[in-house]
């Protein structure tokens, strides 16, 4: 069974740091933090200064002062001196004791940070990881961390927010550190309303310092080792001295975190403007190639439509605006390759849009095609044409498929626009091209795929399922489902982490010769809440489910293994779609951002800005 985490067990005690990074930075930077946090020890805070009160009488003592001898042993001096005196040389004389107040360790940290020449490169990356050890140090034990740098003496920031850590990483000095600074900031500790309960100096001169020159309570030298790609880490303080060689992260993930870089970085060229305001009422519609999007329009009667740039396109045709009149409502969108269409609706009855061959048509009967306006999703839909014809499906309210056939050069026949009833209980549906689609449909208890070309169909594949409750299909691939089987996931049970029977396709079981399509699958099962799409994550040799993480501001990737967080969005995200073909997500957030980002390569390919949209340019 799957467990859903975003990190591994052993690096979650610093999951409020590390949500900061990418998932992939997370776990390089939280296994530096992980391997040296045995060095640091416990927490050994100075108590707070000035003459203890006492706090009540404790018990009897046989040494103290005279002015607290009990008052029996001055009766004793009166009746018999001589007893007196004896108890006065064999010390049997009982003194009060008083309880002294207890004291409490100052519960604050403060660390100052080299930010010399002798401390660039690796030495920056343990003081990174250090950074996050105080940090976590202090909030355990109730406390507040402040950090400075020794080239800059007097200043003390928080460790509040990810700004606080990259500033550290901005400090950057090619003067290295003197007994000039050391001074200053002694002078600065000093003047502190209350002596640090720890203070910390990192940098590169040796741990070891004789007691007369220690000014701070921990010494930690870091420098990298002679040979390979290692840390050497020492530790001095009154527990003495500890020394470690710790593997260094990535040189990928090393200089993206030098660089402050800790997310996915968006390039300038990925950040496109565009005029209008988009409707976060309904989610974006993306064609069967994954090549073009659709998003409905706010203030006007129409849809933005543009194209989702490739890997590494740095120039891309302008946004396209479609418009259609005030009075009508939109219940369907079409899309094959750049053209758009759609079906709209008007009162009792409804008109095809920029589709040709098909035109008005009176609304049917509910018990034919049910479709009311004002609905929070689009009406599933495929375009299907070939040399000489075209069709039409779309799935209605109540999971009926329907078709509109058309001839090419034929004038629409608006008392023959019916649509034609084709299944009956339809549960998810596929268009692999602008030849046909695979649906999966109830039949006899039975769920069965059945596929529908351009002018003909439809036609049995298989039965997947007898018996299943409240089933759901998601679709993946579409080349493959041509001539063969595609991958495809079935929720079998329901409750908190819905149950998904995973149908990879076996690329071991291809057909006749020539034909590359599987044709049988490999089946497994998945946990996942709220799958929005199954994704074929070729990279990693794998199938995955693709969700909402539960903050709603990033994508999680379900798989056998467990789940890991792949995408941050700068914000809430309040609708998405995703292509089945290609894997790119297409997300709307709560300032109407457009953001699209191709799962499978782990690539943002595009954030658009549109009227009313925030001025963040940059993931979170």
């Amino acid at each position: 069974m799957s467990t859903i985490t975003e990190l591994p067990d052993a690096l979650k005690p610093w999951s409020s740091w590390l949500a900061w990074f990418s998932p992939e930075m997370a776990v390089e930077i939280g296994a530096l933090a992980q391997r040296m946090q045995p060095l640091l020890g416990r927490f050994r805070g100075q108590m707070r200064g000035g003459v203890p009160e006492p706090d009540g009488l404790g018990d009897l003592r046989r040494r103290g002062p005279y002015e607290r001898l009990l008052a029996t042993e001055w009766l004793l001096a009166d009746e018999l001196p001589d007893e007196f005196l004896r108890r006065a040389a064999s010390s049997e004389h009982l003194f009060l004791a008083p309880r002294p107040m207890a004291r409490e360790a100052e519960k604050s940290i403060v660390a100052i940070f080299d930010a010399g020449p002798r401390q660039f490169g690796a030495p920056r990356l343990g003081q990174l990881a250090l950074w996050m050890l105080l940090a976590r140090r202090a909030a355990q034990i109730g406390g507040v961390f402040q950090w400075g740098v020794l080239q800059l003496p007097g200043g003390l920031d928080g460790a509040d927010n990810v700004k606080q850590l990259r500033s550290l990483l901005k400090a950057r000095d090619f003067e290295v550190g003197t007994s000039a600074h050391v001074e200053a900031w002694r002078e600065v500790l000093a003047g502190l309303d209350r002596v640090p309960g720890e203070s910390w100096l990192v940098g590169a001169a040796p741990a070891e310092q004789p007691t007369d020159e220690r000014w701070t309570s921990h010494r930690v030298c870091l420098q990298r080792a002679v040979l390979g790609d290692v840390l050497e880490v020492s530790l001095s303080d009154s527990g003495g001295l500890r020394r470690a060689q710790l593997p260094l992260p990535s040189v990928k993930a090393g200089v993206a975190l030098l660089r402050g870089e800790f997310t996915q970085r968006a390039l300038a060229t990925l950040h496109r403007r565009h005029r209008g305001r988009i409707s976060l009422q309904r989610p974006p519609v993306i064609s069967p190639s994954g090549t073009h999007v659709a998003v409905q329009l706010l203030d006007e009667p129409g849809m933005l439509v543009f194209a989702v740039p490739s890997d590494g396109q740095r120039k891309t045709a302008k946004p396209k605006y479609q418009y259609w009149s005030q009075m009508l409502v939109p219940l369907a969108v079409l899309l094959l390759g750049k053209r758009t269409g759609a079906l709209l609706s008007y009162e009792r009855s409804m008109y095809f849009w920029q589709v040709p061959g098909l035109g008005n048509f009176v609304a049917p009967e509910v018990d034919e095609f049910r479709a009311p306006p004002g609905l929070a999703v689009w009406l599933p839909a495929a375009w299907l044409h070939d040399t000489l014809h075209q069709r039409v499906c779309m799935i209605d309210r109540d999971g009926r498929l329907v078709m509109w056939n058309a001839v090419q050069g034929v004038n629409p026949n608006p008392e023959g626009g019916a649509p034609t009833l084709v299944e009956r209980k339809v549960v998810g549906m596929l268009q692999w091209s602008e030849l046909g689609v695979v649906y999966a449909a109830i039949h006899d208890n039975q769920l069965v795929l059945r596929r529908l070309g351009a002018t003909d169909g439809p036609a049995s594949v298989q039965v997947i399922a007898t018996g299943i409750r409240e089933p759901r299909v998601l679709f993946a691939n579409s080349w493959q489902w041509r001539h063969g089987v595609g991958g495809l996931a079935l929720r079998v049970a329901t409750g908190p982490h819905d149950v998904w029977r995973i149908h990879q396709p076996d690329p071991d079981s291809t057909g006749r010769q020539g034909n590359r399509c599987p044709q049988k699958w490999k089946i497994f099962e998945i946990r996942a809440p709220r799958a929005e799409a199954l994704i074929d994550d070729a990279a990693h040799n794998r199938y995955a489910l693709l969700s909402l993480s539960p903050s709603l501001d990033g994508l999680d990737l379900h798989t056998q293994a467990g789940t890991e967080t792949i995408y941050k969005a700068p914000e809430r995200i309040e609708r998405i779609s995703v292509s089945a073909c290609t894997g790119v997500a297409v997300m709307l957030t709560v300032h109407k951002k457009i953001i699209v980002y191709a799962v499978p390569q782990r690539a943002l390919r595009a954030v658009m800005h549109g009227e009313g949209a925030s001025s963040d340019a940059k993931p979170a």
